[in-house]
């Protein structure tokens, strides 16, 4: 824990932590034993230092929450600003190789294209499917140079909805304005940070064991980058059984980087199951009626035409769910296929730290975009994925949130998050002055006093930046392999 000495106020991360919370129905009075430390932040007009330690917080004091219903002695929660921040830097920390240069995520087709109308049209295309829409939507060969002449050629709005309608993942550049003028952006701007339903009853004798608050839970992960496989990553780290779930040859249990063990999937085993064929959804079925939580994150609608909320509540009525979607659960969007860096443009967020870096390039530039040194000749994201991350420790909170109502109301729960709605929570605040010294990614420590083995080698890994007293976090397994375990629970 901080000492006395390093603990400021940090209002700002406070107030957030405390916006989060009470979004998620949680009692603001708990929110007293949260300290805050570590000066600075990262280059951003957004709050994203400030954000990332809020979630941490809300995590751990949604951990010290269940532990109380159960009769254990209040703990303190301790976020460090810093490491909270080097937490959120991609590709997935928090392992650095001891040898070699550490992973990078390079690819072509996470860009952004010139539109006839001087706008500028986002395009996520790291993973073949996505790809593959969009040269048939377009009638392109896959070459870069070819999208980009046909995507000149069009206004952006044009441009994007063809794309769009053709099922590929796409965003034209918006100011926060236009944003919050749009059908979409009022929708998502209305929405509470979760939608919250109360679920079946539950006669579960499950009691939190202090020291390891999950241990004995099961945590049902059908997800996608990168949301919702930080939320049960954390999970793990609490203790949980994690198994992820894919179908054969789906998009990322394909995609080497993605396939092979790596920190996004520390904790957690990894299996493939072909819910499309009738043994394989009898299969999913069973794990679902055995599983404590179930965490979503596929493209709208997808999870519900697999198996019906009708079904789920009748497999397991105290399940506690959570849903994902990018953007929001209400307005024309709905049911738009989004990512992190997709919101930003359609957000306003992109538009808005490419002017701020204008205003003073001398002091702002190059800009760190999403680990990428870069000018501001166009829209340009944050430093970190921060819509992805910051949702994904909201769901994690939900979650463990979920296991202290089914614990004293005896009852399951829906939760549904939206990015969308996480980017409202940092456009409400506007911009915001930065304090202290700017926070260099990636970070050089403080590391763990312990080497792990990676998958291609030994690894060192940043400390957590949230402490809750007594109860440490930590992996129990490494890294899984897309298809490394068999779709079953181990826990019994």
């Amino acid at each position: 824990m901080a000492t006395d000495a390093t603990r400021t106020s940090h209002a700002l991360a406070r107030d957030l932590l405390s916006e989060i919370w009470r979004g998620l129905g949680g009692d603001s009075t708990r929110l007293d034993r949260v300290r805050f430390h570590g000066a600075g932040a990262l280059a951003s007009p957004f709050a994203v230092t400030d954000l990332a330690a809020a979630v941490f917080a809300a995590a751990g004091s949604a951990l010290g929450e269940l532990l109380e219903a159960a009769g254990a002695d209040p703990v303190e929660i301790d976020v460090d600003r810093v490491l909270a921040s080097g937490w959120f830097y991609l590709p997935p920390g928090p392992s650095e190789p001891l040898t070699g240069p550490p992973p990078r995520i390079q690819t072509p087709w996470m860009t952004e294209f010139a539109t006839a109308d001087g706008r500028w049209l986002r395009v996520q295309g790291a993973f073949p499917t996505l790809r593959s829409r969009i040269f048939d939507v377009l009638g392109t060969p896959a070459d870069i140079d070819a999208v980009a002449s046909v995507v000149r050629r069009y206004p952006a709005d044009e441009i994007e909805q063809l794309l769009v309608d053709g099922g590929a993942a796409a965003a034209v550049d918006r100011s926060v304005d236009e944003w919050l003028a749009h059908p979409a952006g009022r929708a998502v701007h209305a929405e509470p940070i979760a939608h919250i339903e109360a679920g079946g009853a539950s006669d579960s004798s499950w009691q939190p064991t202090p020291g390891r608050p999950l241990a004995g839970i099961k945590v049902l992960d059908l997800t996608r980058v990168a949301a919702g496989p930080f939320a049960t990553r954390f999970l793990a780290a609490c203790g949980a059984e994690v198994l992820r779930v894919d179908a054969p040859g789906s998009d990322e249990s394909s995609t080497p980087f993605m396939a092979q063990p790596n920190d996004l999937n520390l904790g957690k085993r990894w299996a493939i199951l072909d819910a499309a064929r009738p043994e394989g959804r009898d299969r999913l079925l069973e794990l679902l009626s055995e599983a404590d939580i179930f965490v979503h994150g596929y493209r709208p609608n997808a999870i519900d035409r697999l198996i019906s909320p009708e079904e789920r509540r009748r497999a397991k009525p105290d399940l506690v769910e959570v849903g994902l979607r990018a953007y929001g659960w209400t307005g024309p969007w709905q049911d738009r296929r989004g990512f992190d860096t997709l919101v930003q443009f359609s957000s306003g967020i992109a538009q808005a730290t490419q002017a701020w870096a204008l205003a003073d390039p001398a002091a702002r530039l190059p800009l760190i975009a999403v680990g990428h040194e870069v000018d501001a000749s166009r829209p340009r994201h944050m430093p970190v994925e921060a819509l992805d991350l910051a949702t994904g420790y909201q769901i994690a909170t939900a979650a463990i949130r979920g296991l202290t109502r089914r614990l004293v109301d005896r009852e399951g729960s829906t939760w549904r998050f939206s990015i969308a709605r996480t980017a409202s929570i940092l456009i409400g605040r506007g911009e915001v002055p930065q304090e202290g010294p700017s926070i260099e990614l990636p970070l050089t420590g403080p590391w763990e006093d312990r080497i792990y083995s990676g998958a291609t080698g030994p690894v060192r890994r940043l400390r957590f930046p949230l402490e809750v007293e007594g109860n440490p976090l930590f992996w129990e397994r490494p890294a899984d392999r897309a298809g490394g375990s068999t779709p079953c629970w181990v826990t019994p």
